[in-house]
């Protein structure tokens, strides 16, 4: 006899089977068109990068949906997420491989291929049961700090396994009605047809199976239903996030405001994009272990943001939502722009442009607290370094380009001194820049973009105007916006931090500094430097120069780097401040005496810090070319 079987054996009237299918498939796209109406609320972001691709693109979203390894991190998630994935998928294709069989005549399921196609199906729903189980164990006993629990994601889990367990249901009771002579290739179902032979007997089996099937029937269209409705709307908003994402090099340079746009105060002043973020998030709150608001008592964090973001979208009033529903002003206003939560978020997230836009929106409605206000017209007061402060330092003579920083223009730490000493010792000539404003960058990042726009085309004329080629910088900040957001003012300069000169003029032989004798030394990785554009190698064998050996490293470096609590414009003090706090108890912990660093603020903020409180031996805290010039001896 050959293999196969009677598809909808014993089910339900094919009446029932199209208005179940109309019915869910209408309640699915109604969804769907809801959310898709939602999203195109917002407006079409643009990053002009030259030279580089500006989306992620159907790679992108290719990886997404079938590696997953970019979203799961960890030794469970990425495994128990692949096993209800492709768990569901072979299930999906095997239902579709049904309704061609029972609606279109076309006879497939028969010998060696029907056995293959029930042992897939039945290994397809183990793993999907597993990985539920996987996913409850994590959730409700392992319990991660990161993790929020709400009834909806305990719907979630419930309702699939419910769909997947009730299918087994059905198999068994078939099973049990039929015979089942090829029960052998479904184990499950050959198992639960033998515990409903012991429970209710083959008697009552028809009537079983065909209660079951309505059950189970019923159960996967109300699932396929609810789907945009639900939790299960990232299967459609997280490769979407993905194909429209930007490369993580090119997240470096915001996105311009919409060109030609007036801003509304609602959520169209946000971009698609951070619209449809809000749908993708899955609130597995990994953006929360790095965030500096979180680590600090404000406990806010970008999944905060999403929820709000997403209540508000699909909201009945969302065409006149206001973004300050969003995130409250507090938080709004702390965030440091260091996109630790973005390197952490498995969707491909990008927070801190999503932050400046509703900091735009807040600017042009006028709703800015008064520190705020004041830190902006500092801003654009804000000239460049004194002329007196470049007394000795050549200007007339070409090659390398020096651009001073806002903290070179306050005269805040020795590191400016301590580097124009050790180009002296090395031979090299720094021409003194006078830009005649601040680089923008805070401005820019306070949301402020037409501020930016004016002092960033005046200080593209001037560099145009001193023929320079080649600028060093101490500030991060201003390494970050020189050297990625002027190019789309057609600025074509090369940008070097001074970490990174400093390591060239090492490995050439042009610098040499002395091993000395130094206490136990850790760096701090700047943001802007580090996250944003991966330098990491330059500042350690710079130490590694000084003293004869790296330096020891924190529980979070390098890419997971914690923030020091400043830069990106933030008039947070008291988050700053409480940021460095925990910083330096990671220095503490890692057997550190010296903390070096590499960003003016950061080293401001981290000695302010470590200046508090009473303990006899504070760690210290310098700048990397102070400590070069000191010989390792801080």
């Amino acid at each position: 006899m050959e293999a196969s079987r009677q598809i909808l054996w014993n089910a339900g009237s094919r009446l029932f089977l199209l208005g179940a299918s109309l019915g869910a498939v209408t309640v699915l796209l109604a969804g769907v068109c809801r959310s898709i109406g939602g999203w195109t609320i917002g407006y079409r972001e643009t990053r002009r990068t030259p030279g580089r691709k500006p989306r992620g693109g159907f790679a992108a979203a290719f990886r997404a949906v079938v590696v997953q390894r970019e979203m799961m991190r960890g030794d469970v998630y990425l495994p128990l997420h692949l096993a209800i994935f492709y768990g569901l998928l072979f299930l999906s294709i095997g239902s579709a491989i049904v309704g061609v069989e029972a609606h279109l005549g076309v006879r497939l399921l028969h010998g060696w291929g029907y056995l293959l196609f029930t042992l897939v199906l039945e290994l397809a729903g183990i793993a999907v049961l597993i990985g539920i189980a996987l996913a409850a164990y994590k959730r409700y006993l392992v319990r991660p700090d990161r993790l929020e629990s709400r009834p909806q994601d305990a719907a979630a889990l419930l309702g699939l396994a419910l769909v997947i367990a009730s299918g087994f249901w059905v198999k068994g009771a078939r099973i049990l009605a039929t015979g089942g002579p090829w029960s052998g290739w479904s184990p499950v179902g050959g198992s639960v047809a033998w515990l409903l032979g012991k429970a209710a007997g083959s008697g009552n089996a028809v009537s079983l199976h065909h209660l079951l099937w309505y059950a189970h029937a019923g159960a996967a269209f109300t699932g396929l239903a609810l789907l945009p409705w639900s939790k299960y709307l990232h299967l459609l908003a997280v490769p979407l996030s993905h194909f429209l994402s930007v490369p993580w090099a090119d997240r470096a340079a915001l996105p311009e405001a919409a060109a030609g746009r007036e801003t509304t105060g609602t959520l169209a002043d946000l971009a698609r994009k951070r619209l449809v973020e809000a749908d993708a998030c899955v609130r597995c709150g990994r953006c929360k272990k790095l965030c500096s608001m979180y680590l600090t008592e404000n406990r806010t964090a970008p999944i905060t943001m999403m929820d709000n973001l997403k209540r508000l979208t699909h909201g009945r009033n969302r065409g006149s939502a206001q973004p300050g529903a969003v995130i409250d002003a507090a938080s709004l206003w702390s965030c440091t722009g260091c996109r630790a939560c973005e390197e952490r978020c498995p969707m491909r997230g990008e927070h801190a442009a999503g932050i400046v836009q509703l900091r735009r929106g807040a600017i042009t409605s006028g709703r800015i607290p008064e520190p705020v206000a004041e830190r902006l017209q500092k801003l654009r007061g804000a000239r460049t370094l004194p002329a007196e402060a470049g007394r000795g330092i050549p200007s007339g003579t070409r090659g390398i380009y020096y651009w001073p920083g806002c903290s070179d223009a306050q005269g805040e730490d020795a590191g400016f001194s301590a580097l124009l000493k050790i180009m002296e010792r090395a031979g090299v000539v720094l021409r003194m820049l006078q830009p005649p404003h601040c680089c923008g960058g805070a401005a820019r990042r306070l949301g402020d973009e037409a501020l930016f726009q004016e002092q960033a085309r005046e200080n593209h004329r001037y560099l145009r105007e001193q023929g320079v080629e080649l600028v060093v910088t101490r500030c991060p900040h201003c390494f970050n916006t020189l050297r990625n957001e002027y190019g789309s003012l057609g600025t074509d300069v090369t940008v070097l931090h001074h970490t990174q000169l400093l390591a060239e003029l090492a490995a050439w032989g042009e610098v040499v500094f002395p091993h000395q004798t130094a206490p136990p030394v850790t760096y701090h990785d700047p943001c802007f430097l580090g996250r944003y554009h991966g330098e990491f190698a330059a500042p350690r064998k710079l130490i590694e120069a000084a003293t004869g050996r790296l330096p020891v490293e924190m529980k979070h470096t390098r890419m997971k780097s914690l923030c020091c609590g400043s830069g990106g414009g933030t008039v947070g003090e008291e988050t700053a401040l409480a940021t460095a706090r925990v910083r330096l108890k990671e220095a503490g912990k890692a057997g550190a005496e010296v903390v070096v660093t590499g960003c003016p603020y950061c080293r401001t903020t981290l000695e302010r810090a470590a200046g508090e409180g009473n303990a006899k031996k504070r760690i210290q805290v310098v700048d990397l070319a102070e400590f070069l010039h000191t010989g390792g001896n801080a």
